[in-house]
Parts: C-alpha cells; sequence; structure tokens
C-alpha cells in the first residue's frame, strides 16, 4: 500500500501540472502571440500581422468571434496628414492656425516636435504622429481615443443609391 504523504505529493503535482498545461492553453486561444508572425504576400514580400483565413478560422473555433481586422495601405494613405509647425509660419503670414488641441500623441505619449508629420482622423479630428497611429490602425480599424471608426460610415462605403447604373 502507497504511504498518504506520497500519494498527496504526488497528486499535488499533478495537480499543479494540469492547472498550468490548462492555463497556457486558455492563454494561447484567447490572444495572438507576442511575437509577430511573418508572412508572405503575392510578391514573395514578407507581412507582418497578416492574419490567414485559418488563423480566423482558429479564433473563431476557440470562441473569440469579435476579431477586428485594421485598415489596410490604401485607406491608410487616404487619411489626412499635417506637418507639425507648419501651421504657426502659416498663421505668420497671415493664414488661420489650425493647431492641433493636444501637445502631444496618445499612442506614445510622446510631445510632437517641429517639422513631425502628423496624422489626422477625419471623423474625429484626434491628431497623433503618423507612425504611431499606422501601427496603431493596421490592429484596430477605430481611433485610439474614442474607438470611433477613423472615416465616417457615409464615406467609407458608397451607398448603392449612389453608384452609377449603366443602361441595358
Amino acid at each position: 500500500m502507497v504511504e498518504p504523504e506520497a500519494a498527496f505529493a504526488v497528486l499535488s503535482v499533478l495537480g499543479v501540472i494540469t492547472v498550468a498545461v490548462l492555463l497556457r492553453a486558455c492563454s494561447s486561444r484567447a490572444a495572438p502571440a507576442a511575437t509577430p508572425h511573418h508572412r508572405r504576400d503575392d510578391a514573395g514580400r514578407r507581412r507582418r500581422g497578416t492574419v490567414t483565413a485559418a488563423d480566423a478560422a482558429f479564433f473563431f473555433v476557440a470562441g473569440v468571434a469579435d476579431v477586428e481586422a485594421g485598415l489596410d495601405d490604401a485607406a491608410l494613405k487616404a487619411l489626412p496628414k499635417v506637418v507639425y509647425g507648419e501651421e504657426e509660419e502659416a498663421a505668420g503670414a497671415g493664414k488661420p492656425a489650425k493647431t492641433p488641441a493636444a501637445s502631444c500623441c496618445a499612442v506614445c505619449l510622446g510631445e510632437y516636435a517641429g517639422g513631425e508629420v502628423l496624422r489626422v482622423l477625419p471623423a474625429c479630428a484626434h491628431v497623433f504622429h503618423q507612425r504611431c497611429v499606422d501601427r496603431w490602425l493596421r490592429l484596430h480599424p477605430t481611433c485610439p481615443v474614442c474607438r470611433s471608426p477613423p472615416v465616417p460610415r457615409h464615406a467609407a462605403t458608397p451607398s448603392p443609391a449612389a453608384a452609377p447604373t449603366q443602361p441595358s
């Protein structure tokens, strides 16, 4: 017969291992890995963070159905940019100044410096460093501050009524 202390020790170790394995499995399904995934596009270039249909199916099967996709490069390039500091020069020339209300980027918390390129989100008018907000918008389809879409809904998708019709 096995001694009770030895049986208790073995069961305790097995219990700790089981809990560790379950926590690892649950955490890997709930969030993607911290290391960037590298995929290749059609031209053979490496792309970061590209979600494939297999990845999306994995997340859906794992119970996370609300995975959001960010904006593509074409949508990012369509967003307006300003150069910080040019507004003050324009104000000196008699033009109205349009300086950002905030003096720092809400993504990196760094202050704006003269000559830096800033990105303005048209829907909410929030301003960020271009590099910071582009990284954010590639992962999330919303403003980092107010969570609204960066482009107004009516401008993002043309309505079927506004589409030109061809005579038959």
